[in-house]
């Protein structure tokens, strides 16, 4: 039977459960809900399709039907909830709590890496500094705000280990072309985090980085359905300019910059929209 500890929603490790277990027998989804203690022979299969989801007693009757350990079933009690959680501090809570137990049975919670890479933002950063000067500890002196050396090793460890960073012969860092993708219970809370992470930082910078080295402004404005449609494939654009700029202006002495996107409602839907109110600080 498959790991659940490999999985980030209950609803996939069941299915690939039913899957290897019916691979080898006349296992069916009327066998699975009997075991479980279902009258009904079509739940399970509905929970595993994502059209209806298991109770707290339902969590206890599908760990015992699988034949999960303590331990497994310790862990599928904290999936169950992690996979419906929409709150991200809550998600976050139920996620180091999943990695905590894998890790006493010597397992790793799948992406739990990518999730270490996108919580904290100095990676990112780190990631593109690397390559570009001689030491760990310049790496650290650069940073803005600076983090402790300590930190800045172990950052280039995880993007060493997630292939984000080699070392050449030499000993010098490089970028490689790996992208990272996570799957969406995982992606979704590690990039909330990251974006509430550089929102923060942009926030900061506003006191502590100077008018001539940064530019952040705004426009608060009405915009129908079709104008956000239309505003979110603009910005879709900027982003693969802005990219084509990047790489075109390698080669020569760089910083690191951050570019915050965030575009979203600040009211309730209203039949007339107005002007707009150009910002800039």
């Amino acid at each position: 039977m498959p790991s659940v500890f490999a999985y980030s929603d209950y609803r996939a490790f069941m299915r690939d459960a039913f899957a290897e277990k019916k691979a080898s027998s006349r296992f069916s989804w009327r066998e699975f809900a009997k075991r479980a203690g279902y009258a009904s022979p079509v739940f399970l299969k509905l929970v595993a399709e994502e059209k209806s989801s298991l109770s707290p007693e339902g969590i206890e009757r599908v760990g015992l039907a699988l034949g999960l350990t303590d331990k497994e079933q310790e862990f599928f009690r904290l999936l169950v909830p992690f996979t419906h959680e929409t709150d991200n501090a809550k998600k976050q809570k139920l996620f180091n709590e999943m990695r905590k137990i894998a890790a006493l049975c010597k397992n790793h919670v799948i992406e739990a890496n990518l999730y270490d890479y996108y919580k904290e933002w100095h990676h990112s950063v780190i990631r593109e500094l690397a390559p570009n000067v001689s030491s760990e500890n310049e790496i650290s002196k650069l940073l803005v705000p600076k983090i402790p050396l300590p930190q800045v090793k172990a950052s280039i460890a995880l993007l060493l280990k997630l292939g984000l960073l080699e070392k050449d012969s030499s000993g010098k860092y490089r970028q490689t072309n790996k992208h990272l993708t996570t799957g969406d219970n995982i992606s979704s809370m590690a990039v909330r985090k990251h974006h509430e992470n550089m929102g923060t930082l942009a926030v900061a910078a506003l006191e502590a980085v100077s008018k001539e080295e940064r530019d952040i402004s705004g426009i608060t404005m009405g915009l129908t359905k079709a104008g956000f449609e239309a505003v979110k494939a603009e910005l879709a654009n900027f982003r693969r300019r802005i990219k084509e700029i990047a790489v075109q202006s390698e080669g020569g002495d760089e910083s690191v910059y951050r570019i915050n996107l965030q575009l979203f409602p600040l009211s309730k839907t209203t039949r007339k929209t107005g002007g707009e109110q150009n910002e800039k600080v």
